[in-house]
């Protein structure tokens, strides 16, 4: 019981701070979106490097990773830039890591830069360029999609949707989840009224955010199997580390993207 209070806790204040920083403007947001980046990039070092970094070289990339990662989400539009200057002096680095596998390090770095700090930059600027109602809406499904997967797929799951991954998902979940996104997709269709948009695009919307939602979800589940990890660390306590609060942010946002992008609801 009290695991459940500590977790309920946990994830109230978690939304509290996204739906604060979506309210309060621009700077609030990216600067969420910038502490998640860092968090998340330090989070999936350490996993993948098993700990505490070695030497000079290594506790170097780790700032450089950090600094990266901040600029991407302050200065998305100069993302390209930084990337290439990112590349030659991450690659100049790895020369004077005194780990075993510094090669293996490399891409274990260019990994998170695509996995975690693009999809944020992406989010980041999605709500710059767009409408906080977007990412709002956004937000709202991805955890109806969890709660309606979580319910149904508690009461009535018994066929495994990924078993080698993640074997408390059924697909009863999943269908659970799709449900409630299809909900919060007519629900949107009357809160978010846009001349782009009509009942069919946001039904649309509302199943690839539960696809991406589930497929960010169980890679994430690859990750942690791959390295025999139950978490990915212990900042929020009851729901681990915020890699696995935001496993299914990180597919969500680029699918948004494109799908809003597509629409001419948010410009380059």
């Amino acid at each position: 019981m009290k695991k459940v209070v500590i977790r309920s806790i946990s994830g109230i204040i978690y939304i509290a701070l996204i739906l604060a920083a979506i309210f309060l403007g621009d700077k609030w947001f990216t600067a969420l979106t910038a502490v998640f980046a860092v968090l998340a990039m330090i989070e999936f070092e350490n996993i993948v490097d098993n700990g505490v970094p070695q030497g000079w070289a290594a506790w170097l990339i780790r700032i450089i990773d950090t600094l990266f990662a901040l600029s991407a989400i302050v200065f998305p539009l100069q993302t390209i830039a930084l990337i290439l200057i990112y590349c030659l002096i991450r690659f100049t680095l790895a020369l004077y890591d005194k780990s075993a596998e510094p090669l293996r390090s490399v891409m274990a770095s260019i990994f998170a830069l695509f996995y975690i700090v693009l999809p944020l930059c992406l989010l980041s600027m999605m709500y710059s360029v767009g409408s906080y109602k977007y990412i709002l809406a956004m937000f709202a499904m991805i955890w109806l999609n969890d709660t309606g997967a979580y319910c149904v797929g508690c009461s009535i799951g018994k066929h495994r949707l990924y078993e080698r991954l993640s074997p408390k998902k059924s697909w009863e979940g999943f269908f659970g989840g799709l449900l409630f996104c299809i909900g919060a997709a007519v629900v949107c269709n009357y809160l978010i009224p846009t001349v782009q948009l009509n009942i069919w695009h946001w039904l649309l919307y509302g199943a690839l955010v539960c696809v991406l939602s589930t497929w960010g979800d169980l890679f994430e589940s690859l990750l942690k199997r791959t390295f025999n990890i139950k978490d990915s660390g212990k900042l929020i306590p009851g729901h681990g580390g915020i890699l696995d609060r935001i496993d299914s942010l990180l597919f969500v946002a680029v699918g948004s993207y494109i799908f809003f992008y597509a629409f001419n609801l948010i410009l380059w």
